[in-house]
């Protein structure tokens, strides 16, 4: 069981890196595109420039994560056969749209 908690966090954390540095870059792209210029950092900018600079990074960071998590369970069951640890299968609910995996994360 050790060894399976080992190799989940390592290819949760493979696929939250790929994941998170493609948001970073998509996030920073479309800042450029709609603004005009560089992403504000180190205290440059106004505080409505900041302010929606911090929630726009934040959003993408958080819909990176649960996409990456939710794709490396995906992966880990084709992988393994099995679900992740801290997951179970439920035939009543989907992962991601269009698969049919069926795993959820099991209540805390």
């Amino acid at each position: 069981m050790v060894g399976a908690k080992i190799g989940w966090k390592l290819v949760q954390a493979a696929f939250t890196l790929v994941v998170g540095l493609a948001a970073s870059k998509a996030v920073s792209t479309a800042w450029k595109l709609g603004r005009g210029g560089k992403p504000p950092k180190d205290g440059e900018g106004g505080y409505v420039e900041v302010v929606a600079w911090a929630a726009a990074s934040g959003a993408a960071a958080a819909v990176a994560k649960l996409f990456a998590e939710r794709q490396a369970a995906a992966y880990y069951l084709k992988s393994t056969g099995h679900a992740p640890p801290g997951w179970t299968q439920d035939a009543t609910q989907r992962l991601v749209k269009g698969t049919d995996t069926g795993l959820v994360k099991k209540p805390d």
